[in-house]
């Protein structure tokens, strides 16, 4: 375990890369943290999946983490820092110990972290993974806006059963005749979340002209 001191975070439920971050973010200012070099697996699954931690690692990081709040200092029960030899996540968690924020770090405040403490053993976290599937890790930022809003259009057209709109739009994706309703769709649907990104730069421009 090594201290961190003065870094950026923007806790999500997706850690988002730096340049994905927003104007409008609840961007944090952390002055101190403690930080744990893990192995591969456990930042893989730390960064893509959904988790939760030990009560044992919970206590040892029990208010350590102190951010600059206006023109006091705020610790914030929950939260840490782990890294590996390539990258690192800043963690924050409820108070049974389940994942509520991750973070990505700007590229040379990761690389401090990965590079102070390159002589660190591993530092084995116990934790649990509750979700081993995440399909907006599948997008950018900006993309899972785009799908979220096409998936929310499809469903209301199906729901509204404008038979002749969803048809056309699953013969212009697929380029063949869909006349059951469900069948149709449930494939467009399955397309946009699988990241058919085909299927989904057609249903934009269709969606641009249909909503005219």
């Amino acid at each position: 375990m090594k201290n961190v001191y003065d870094i950026l975070v923007n806790f999500k439920k997706i850690p988002y890369e730096f340049y994905e971050w927003e104007q409008d973010d609840d961007i944090i200012h952390v002055k101190k943290a403690h930080s744990f070099k893990v192995d591969d697996l456990t930042i893989y699954e730390f960064m893509n999946y959904s988790f939760n931690i030990s009560k044992e690692f919970m206590e040892l990081i029990k208010d350590k983490t102190e951010v600059f709040a206006n023109r006091s200092i705020k610790k914030v029960p929950y939260s840490c820092i782990v890294f590996n030899d390539e990258t690192s996540l800043a963690l924050m968690f409820d108070e049974t110990g389940k994942v509520v924020g991750k973070s990505k770090l700007l590229f040379d405040e990761s690389d401090d972290v990965v590079l102070s403490g390159a002589d660190l053993k591993k530092y084995k976290i116990e934790y649990n993974v509750l979700k081993k599937n995440n399909d907006n890790l599948k997008f950018t930022r900006k993309e899972s806006k785009v799908v979220m809003l096409l998936l929310k259009y499809l469903e209301k057209t199906y729901e509204d059963k404008k038979s002749d709109e969803l048809k056309y739009m699953y013969f212009e994706c697929f380029n063949k005749e869909e006349n059951d309703l469900f069948n149709a769709y449930a494939k467009l649907k399955q397309s946009l979340e699988n990241a058919d990104f085909g299927v989904i730069d057609k249903l934009k421009s269709l969606v641009k002209v249909l909503k005219k």
